[in-house]
């Protein structure tokens, strides 16, 4: 936020000289560091098992299919292949998913335990949902299939990132020349999409204000805009894990959360959590597609 609310320090060659920008680097070099020691200790591992099985790069190449594995040994696995991915490639991608992982999840969480506890009647119908599917289902055994029955649920959360998306601004380079109310925008334009006004559309969502999972049933939303509803952004860059955030409370479906009337957001208050939050984790990424 520092740095966001200071357009003076964007060059980087200016904001490294600041003690902000020292301090930033350092946490940077903490982060990569510790990407870079699970990535050196997974890939002697990955070495030594290769050398203990003689297994030749025909094997290797073989063995990626044979099971489903983790990123990390997929990424591991085509660097060996193909030594033109680095380890820092590695790296890179390891670094997304850690944050993609992490910070965006926790805070939608948040949010939709936020909702379930203000909105009790819904948190009941979530419980109907899933008392229904584990009557027959046993809760320790969750499959996929099982995942795809918490239909409500998955409304539910929805609805909660539509109100409080978890990143409120994006902005995109656009590639191509297009035309948008009227006007002409010319390629390699920074395009800003405000996905918290975007989300509060009364054309695409009536009442906007009003939490209502039932816009997300698939009778209420079939003739909506494929894009009206773009919690993290859409198309080639959407987000690598736009599923995860009910795992929390489907893998957990017998608590209940309750919010205490006294510090649940209201009025004034609410506006100004919300305006608040509108300034919070805007994210900058450059696209090679239009949006």
């Amino acid at each position: 936020m520092y740095r966001i609310l200071r357009p003076w320090l964007y060059p980087d060659i200016i904001f490294k000289l600041t003690s902000h920008g020292r301090k930033f680097k350092t946490n940077i070099q903490i982060v990569h560091g510790l990407s870079e020691k699970v990535i050196k200790e997974k890939k002697i591992e990955m070495i030594s098992d290769i050398n203990l099985k003689s297994k030749s790069e025909n094997d290797l190449e073989e063995s990626s299919f044979e099971k489903r594995k983790p990123f990390l040994e997929l990424l591991l696995e085509y660097h060996l292949k193909d030594p033109s991915f680095t380890e820092k490639d590695v790296r890179e991608e390891v670094d997304t998913f850690m944050f993609a992982g992490h910070d965006t999840t926790a805070l939608t969480v948040n949010w939709v335990l936020y909702c379930l506890g203000v909105y009790q009647k819904i948190q009941k119908k979530v419980h109907e949902e899933l008392e229904d599917i584990f009557e027959t289902e046993e809760i320790n055994k969750i499959s996929r299939e099982t995942l795809t029955r918490m239909k409500y649920l998955e409304c539910v959360i929805k609805e909660t990132m539509r109100l409080y998306p978890t990143v409120p601004i994006i902005l995109r380079e656009n590639n191509q020349p297009f035309k948008v109310l009227g006007h002409n925008v010319h390629p390699r334009t920074i395009c800003g999409i405000f996905i918290f006004g975007l989300h509060r559309d009364p054309e695409s969502f009536p009442d906007p204000e009003i939490f209502d999972p039932d816009r997300f049933l698939p009778e209420n939303s079939k003739d909506r805009h494929p894009y009206a509803f773009v919690p993290f952004s859409a198309g080639p860059r959407n987000c690598i894990v736009v599923e995860n955030p009910g795992t929390y409370y489907r893998r957990n479906p017998h608590f209940t959360v309750n919010i205490p009337s006294r510090v649940q957001l209201r009025g004034r208050q609410q506006k100004r959590m919300e305006a608040k939050m509108s300034l919070t984790h805007p994210v900058s990424q450059k696209a090679d597609n239009k949006m």
